[in-house]
């Protein structure tokens, strides 16, 4: 779908409804990143807990603990009432990325620093903070965060808070009704900047090994230059 995957140090939002898989697939891109290609990653929790997150994933077929003890993933959970720490006062996670070489980054949700502001001009300044202080990490990084309800393949997302304007990226996953009826899971690439990307929602399904698209039928010409 992204024609070889993310840019480096490149920053995305991932959004959809509760329930969908974001909190797996951002997880997925850390074992994977971990396991597969040596980038050390940091999964930063700002509603669940390490141990709610730890038990959340433990159906899947990954050894978190172990890559935890190898340093090949970091895992730091903020309480909601220290958030505010993690946006304005976070040079500490910056030399924690720097020291242990961290390449990949997931926030795990923008939502409990959108409540850190009364209205959208305060919470749009704290986002561009929150984008800058990413930038200085160097980190290709996927943020968490909730749509708006009632979202259908008709309709083009949004999400609750808008973080989807000021990344380079944006995936939205769905839930969707088949012909029979029943509720599929999906993925689509809204925007990646830089990256040719796939035009269309693609069907998922989630099991012990994570997340997997079912391509099957998908075929998709590259994308043209128009200059």
């Amino acid at each position: 779908m992204l024609e070889g995957g993310f840019t480096k140090g490149s920053i995305t939002t991932l959004s959809g409804p509760t329930g969908c898989g974001k909190s797996t697939l951002a997880m997925q891109f850390l074992i994977n990143g971990a396991e597969k290609f040596s980038e050390p990653g940091i999964y930063i929790a700002l509603e669940e807990t390490k141990s709610s997150t730890y038990s959340n994933m433990s159906s899947y077929r990954w050894n978190i603990s172990k890559l935890e003890g190898e340093k090949k993933l970091l895992f730091l959970d903020y309480p909601i009432e220290e958030v505010d720490q993690f946006l304005f006062s976070n040079s500490a996670i910056e030399e924690l990325v720097s020291t242990m070489d961290i390449e990949r980054a997931v926030i795990d949700s923008v939502m409990p620093i959108a409540l850190l502001f009364q209205n959208d001009d305060e919470r749009k300044k704290g986002f561009l903070k929150l984008i800058a202080n990413l930038r200085k990490w160097g980190t290709t990084t996927l943020i968490v965060s909730e749509d708006t309800p009632a979202t259908t393949q008709d309709v083009l997302p949004r999400t609750k808070y808008g973080i989807e304007s000021l990344s380079d990226g944006w995936m939205h996953m769905y839930y969707l009704y088949d012909d029979t009826g029943s509720r599929k899971r999906a993925l689509e690439v809204l925007k990646m900047k830089g990256v040719p990307h796939m035009s269309r929602i693609v069907p998922l399904e989630i099991n012990e090994g994570g997340i997997s698209l079912d391509m099957t039928g998908v075929k998709e010409k590259k994308p043209k230059s128009q200059f």
